[in-house]
């Protein structure tokens, strides 16, 4: 399936290539998906597409994983200590990486914070 340009938004959310532009979530918010998506993965992503205007946000597999875990019982540092012990080598960044996708997240409508 081609998408176009004018429909697709990507979010870098490449752990190290972001820039240092970012809001800092407090670590007991709680991170929660917005309604109305549906998820499509694809050979180089996965494609979040927002049903009610067809609007389609592309993903990587480390913005995927953090858009996935914001289930609404999370808190932010609970997702980061999760992280954490599972990417044990990039445990030195995981909190910067991670608040800068969930300021990402956000930005996109993708999430809210409670």
């Amino acid at each position: 399936m081609r998408y176009s340009r004018l429909l697709v938004r990507e979010i870098k959310l490449s752990l190290k290539t972001m820039d240092d532009l970012h809001q800092s979530f407090a670590l007991d918010a709680v991170p929660q998906q917005c309604d109305g998506y549906e998820v499509q993965k694809i050979p180089c992503c996965w494609i979040l597409k927002e049903i009610d205007s067809g609007r389609r946000i592309k993903l990587n597999d480390s913005g995927m994983m953090i858009w996935d875990l914001c289930d609404g019982k999370q808190s932010v540092g609970e997702l980061i200590t999760f992280l954490k012990e599972q990417f044990p080598d990039a445990a030195d960044s995981m909190e910067k990486d991670v608040q800068r996708t969930l300021d990402e997240l956000v930005e996109e409508r993708l999430i809210t914070m409670g």
